[in-house]
């Protein structure tokens, strides 16, 4: 795991190199980078030009928020003078992260925060205070606190206005991604129980933004913590709206955008076994089944479908019900149709070496349904693509491993060449490519990824 510091130990040592050698800004922010790097600090979540905004074209910003302050703390409030200043500065956050850094360190925040708490029945100023906090903290999340998970909680509770509920519910997401703290405190107040019931009755437009905060609160990208809890949040918002997102996929059947939304947030909750039966018991399959040709024209709404229908695979039950329920063709069909894309074509790769994965019946039915042609197709024209060469080799061994006799067909289809052009480009995915080759019959040399020095082990006690 690579060294990390914080801002505040970054600022510091830009500083210093400003009073002790007298530096420029920019050549002290370009030295204490050279320095940090060097030590192999990682510097992904430090803003390095915050300085360069504070010294330059920032007094607007930092003027706006010191009248905010001023308003908040004079005995009458001029509504519209709050508004305005409001805008200015979530117009200067909007211009760049260094403009956020620099508003949360001017108190930006805090005066926000009072505004909202103060004004919390008037929509207008909360609408304003929000859209302002989500300018401020997007990529900028430090910031929140326990007085502001508290407002998320309460304008939850107590709001009616549809777009105070979207905008709320924004922030939640943005304070979430790439803060993995930010997640685990946000989760602790218990927002689960607010977001499982607007699944009940729910409006599109929200219901998408309360599907957005799920998926946020599962991620994994705090480079900053070596382990999160992103598995047993999902597991615990899986337990308890697995079925109500499937049955939603009905309801909005013919939304795409909610549909695409639904199916992202679907695959983002089975990491259980058990889960996917949940799913396939809520008649999912058939649902996703329905979308795959209700939206085969949606390039998005396919990828998801596949992603999944791979998910579902990761149960032996579920597996098997896919391929009877008459899948197979269409999978194919859809590789055919979107073969151009990438993207999507990984996806089906995943999902055809998912679903024949120790399934003889699944292979043949796959088989039978033409992916030998259209795995081979795609991996011809995507070359340069490793993921996809990868995953269309993990395709092929699959299929092969347990129905020997497929493996006349892929050897017509020049699968041999095509492997081992991946293999010489690939080197760190070779091994997917020899091991595809082997399960083909092919004459291959496989490595020996580790070899003993046949030494005699002593397995006596010392005494």
């Amino acid at each position: 795991m690579s060294l990390q510091i914080t801002q505040e130990t970054f600022d510091n040592t830009v500083r210093e190199n400003v009073s002790e050698f007298e530096m420029s800004v920019e050549e002290a922010i370009k030295e204490t980078i050279e320095q940090f790097s060097a030590q192999g600090v990682n510097l992904t979540h430090i803003v390095t030009d915050w300085m360069m905004a504070s010294s330059a074209n920032s007094l607007e910003l930092i003027d706006a928020i010191r009248q905010l302050n001023e308003l908040t703390s004079g005995e009458s409030m001029d509504l519209q003078a709050l508004i305005t200043q409001l805008s200015i500065i979530r117009a200067e956050c909007d211009k760049g992260l260094n403009y956020k850094v620099l508003a949360g360190r001017e108190g930006a925040y805090n005066v926000i925060m009072t505004v909202l708490c103060n004004y919390d029945s008037d929509v207008n100023i909360v609408k304003e205070c929000l859209s302002t906090l989500i300018s401020l903290m997007t990529q900028n999340s430090d910031l929140l606190d326990d007085n502001g998970i508290q407002a998320m909680v309460t304008l939850l509770d107590t709001q009616k206005d549809l777009d105070v509920l979207k905008l709320v519910l924004i922030w939640m997401k943005e304070c979430c991604v790439l803060h993995e703290m930010n997640r685990q405190q946000i989760f602790a107040a218990d927002v689960l129980s607010h977001l499982k019931s607007a699944l009940h009755d729910p409006n599109s437009a929200v219901l998408q933004e309360v599907l957005g905060v799920l998926r946020a609160l599962v991620l994994d990208d705090d480079p900053r913590l070596e382990f999160g809890r992103a598995h047993e949040h999902a597991r615990a918002i899986a337990s308890d709206t697995l079925c109500a997102i499937t049955n939603l996929l009905e309801k909005f059947k013919h939304d795409s955008a909610v549909i695409n939304d639904l199916l992202l947030t679907l695959s983002a909750l089975l990491v259980r076994t058990e889960f996917c039966k949940k799913v396939e018991d809520a008649g999912g399959i058939q649902i996703i089944h329905d979308a795959m040709n209700n939206f085969q024209d949606n390039d998005k709404i396919v990828k998801q479908c596949l992603k999944v229908l791979k998910a579902l695979a990761g149960n032996d039950e579920c597996k098997t019900h896919i391929i009877q329920r008459g899948i197979a063709p269409d999978i194919v069909m859809l590789m055919q149709q979107h073969q151009k894309t990438a993207q999507t074509i990984i996806f089906g790769l995943a999902c055809i070496a998912a679903l024949s994965l120790r399934s003889p019946d699944n292979s043949k039915a796959l088989f039978e349904a033409g992916a030998p042609d259209i795995i081979i197709h795609v991996m011809r024209i995507h070359p340069d693509n490793e993921s996809l060469q990868k995953n269309g080799s993990w395709a092929i061994r699959n299929m092969v491993s347990r129905s020997r006799y497929q493996s006349q067909k892929f050897l017509e289809l020049n699968a041999e060449e095509v492997l081992k052009a991946a293999a010489k480009k690939f080197k760190k995915s070779e091994y997917d490519m020899k091991a595809a080759l082997r399960d083909l019959g092919c004459d291959v040399e496989l490595r020996e990824e580790w070899t003993g020095k046949g030494g005699k082990l002593n397995t006596q006690d010392k005494k």
